[in-house]
């Protein structure tokens, strides 16, 4: 009887370490690891801009290459988040736009839609007599009234103060779905031309041509904005 009882207890002895060694050959193939990763601990708005307060640490397991993700100490100051997100998602650097790659404009909006900060709009600039789309799915960071701050690419940045500068009349929609740096335009004209070069060309706005360094492609409005 104790030979049996031997026996057994150094039979399953056996099978309880060869169970072990197939579970820790899988993590070595695989390559699990543990690593600290950002989770949100509330919702966020597009274009606002990164706190650490936004986040709190947790731990993942996850294989080499499996998922994008913040570290601890990894997201650099300023950084804006490139889009919208809810409370506990996993922070990624897709997520995130580095800071300077945007920059915030005001802008003055004649008859402005109801808008929220976190939407966003399609801003339409007034040349020649018709209504031009310079800027598509501008994401909005603040309102008060008829000015509506939004963010803008800092490549277009010398453009967007020349028009917001002006006496020339903006209108915007929520949206459904550059210059060369040191360079701002000359006039109000030339910073429309340079945002849409596309549709100075087909109203015949000389600005078009005389600005072969514009960037950007928007498209011509053929009815005017109410």
């Amino acid at each position: 009887m104790n030979r049996r009882r031997l026996f057994a207890a150094v039979f399953f002895s056996v099978v309880i370490l060869a169970v072990l060694g197939v579970i820790v050959g899988a993590e070595i193939v695989s390559g699990g690891q543990t690593v600290s990763v950002l989770r949100l601990r509330t919702g966020v708005q597009q274009g606002a801009v990164f706190r650490p307060g936004d986040v709190d640490v947790v731990s993942l397991r996850i294989a080499p290459g499996d998922v994008s993700y913040e570290a601890p100490g990894s997201v650099p100051a300023g950084a804006r988040y490139a889009v919208a997100m809810q409370a506990g998602e996993l922070l990624s650097p897709e997520d995130l736009a580095p800071a300077g790659a945007a920059v915030e404009i005001t802008l003055t909006i004649a008859g402005p839609p109801p808008v929220q900060a976190g939407q966003a709009i399609d801003v339409f600039a007034s040349l020649n007599q018709s209504q031009v789309l310079i800027g598509h799915a501008v994401p909005v960071v603040d309102v008060s009234g008829g000015q509506l701050t939004v963010l803008v690419s800092s490549r277009d940045e010398l453009a967007w103060v020349e028009i917001a500068a002006s006496d020339t009349s903006l209108h915007a929609a929520v949206s459904v779905a550059s210059s060369p740096e040191g360079f701002p335009p000359s006039g109000v004209d030339e910073a429309i031309c340079q945002l849409a070069p596309g549709a100075c060309a087909t109203v015949g706005n000389p600005a078009s041509s005389a600005t072969p360094w514009a960037v950007g492609a928007a498209t011509p409005v053929p009815t005017p904005v109410p």
